[in-house]
């Protein structure tokens, strides 16, 4: 899920640019710990391989992403601490859930077919980004083209894995529910912040309709608590 403006592209400027390569690493290297998960887990030694290669490439697209991001901060000094790269924020962000991975939840039919489908969308995304750091920063854009190669390959292989072990019209009735809720999540997250100028205020109304009765609550807590120490007897402590 990547934070990448539809419209005024032109106006999309070095510290967004930054933004949105902070958040190609951080998806991949929460995929880099899916996998090696995965690899842990599977029985299946060539299956364990391929997700360690898998992984391995999710890494290496992370520290390219990291250091493209950090080559631009330092070039035009950027501050801004939310620019880091901080693993628990991985799980905040929801690229990783504390609740468990995604092979544990997942059939590995469905878990093949869930990393190909969302291998696609984020190749598509990776793709319009790679156009336009092409224009502006030419010297940096080759690095990006050769994650888009490997992205295309794990889409690839994921949806022949996953054509394998499922018939075609199971396979096909999957692949768009997950298509859908893919295409549902990157909806989500690039509209999450103009959907916080719809949220924050009702949340904040909500605040200020309860605080009186919570101020009426305590205040008749606090009367009754001076009650009952008035009928305490003195004597009676000794």
């Amino acid at each position: 899920m990547f934070l990448i403006p539809k419209k005024n592209i032109k106006n999309f400027n070095t510290e967004k640019i930054c933004f949105v390569l902070n958040e190609f690493s951080s998806a991949e290297f929460s995929s880099a710990v899916e996998m090696l998960f995965a690899a842990k887990k599977t029985n299946d030694v060539k299956l364990s391989i391929s997700f360690i290669k898998h992984c391995l490439d999710e890494y290496k697209h992370y520290s390219i992403f990291t250091k493209i991001k950090n080559k631009l901060r330092k070039k035009y000094k950027i501050n801004r601490k939310d620019l880091n790269f901080v693993s628990n924020q991985l799980f905040y962000k929801g690229y990783l859930d504390k609740n468990g991975f995604l092979f544990e939840k997942k059939k590995l039919s469905d878990f093949s077919l869930f990393i190909g489908v969302n291998e696609e969308i984020a190749e598509k995304k990776l793709l319009k980004f790679y156009k336009y750091i092409q224009k502006k920063f030419p010297d940096i854009s080759s690095e990006i083209k050769d994650i888009l190669e490997d992205e295309q390959n794990h889409a690839h292989y994921s949806m022949n894995f996953s054509k394998k072990k499922n018939n075609s019209i199971l396979f096909y009735i999957k692949f768009l529910k997950e298509k859908m809720f893919g295409h549902l999540r990157h909806f989500y997250a690039d509209r999450l912040k103009n959907l916080s100028f719809i949220f924050y205020p009702i949340l904040i109304f909500i605040i200020l309709a309860i605080y009186p009765i919570i101020f009426f609550l305590n205040l008749k807590n606090n009367n009754s608590d001076q009650n009952v120490m008035k009928n305490i007897d003195p004597a009676g402590l000794l």
